[in-house]
């Protein structure tokens, strides 16, 4: 959410600041955020992304809370050797995370000179470190491949905004998912807004959207 959500949903002049103090794993839970969220004296800016420009730099994060950290290492080293075979050239590191419980995951950013990516392979009792980084190196590649701004998780996080901004707001997606259209339903049984969706479920796609320009 830091790396990816923040820097888009600031776009509309919103200030938010993200700090995670403790992983929250299946079945435990627990976890901990610090939101720090400053009001807003003005209405939302609309946002547009339609390309996300060359790419800058891909990070991987391995991570693991009260396993082995030779289990973070497999999931890096597997990710590092998959993405390197596609000639992508990648930074990684391991952390031990804070955690009430066990868990493991491996997360991948992908930043472009107009937009980040994220993606993400969580573990599971009986799953191989190796699948929990094929997870997350799929989602990537299959982004990567595409044209699309926004990767589909991103997409239907910032519909909410941009239904919320004054004026004309639109960006393009690797996919169009169900879960994207189901929020945006939603969201027009609350306000009086009417999203156009070019594309097809499952393909790429366009949304666009012209906000009421709530304030407070």
């Amino acid at each position: 959410m830091r790396e990816v959500f923040i820097p888009v949903v600031s776009k509309t002049g919103l200030d938010i600041n993200i700090t995670v103090l403790k992983y929250g794993f299946y079945p435990i839970g627990g976890g901990k955020v610090d939101i720090k969220v400053k009001p807003c004296s003005k209405p939302l800016n609309p946002i547009r992304f339609f390309e996300r420009g060359n790419i800058k730099r891909v990070s991987i994060m391995s991570a693991v809370a009260n396993l082995p950290l030779s289990i973070a290492e497999r999931q890096r080293d597997r990710a590092v050797k998959t993405l390197q075979l596609a000639n992508c050239k990648v930074q990684s590191e391991i952390k031990e995370v804070p955690s009430s419980g066990k868990g493991t995951f491996l997360f991948i950013l992908a930043e472009f000179e107009n937009i980040n990516a994220g993606f993400i392979g969580l573990g599971a009792i009986g799953k191989r470190a190796e699948t929990v980084a094929d997870e997350a190196v799929d989602e990537f590649m299959q982004y990567w491949r595409g044209d699309g701004a926004l990767d589909p998780h991103l997409a239907d996080q910032i519909v909410l905004y941009m239904a919320l901004a004054k004026g004309n707001s639109s960006f393009t997606t690797t996919r169009i998912t169900n879960h994207l259209l189901t929020n945006i339903w939603v969201i027009e049984k609350f306000l009086p807004v009417k999203f156009e969706v070019k594309g097809n479920i499952g393909e790429e796609g366009i949304v666009l959207v012209s906000g009421i320009g709530l304030s407070r």
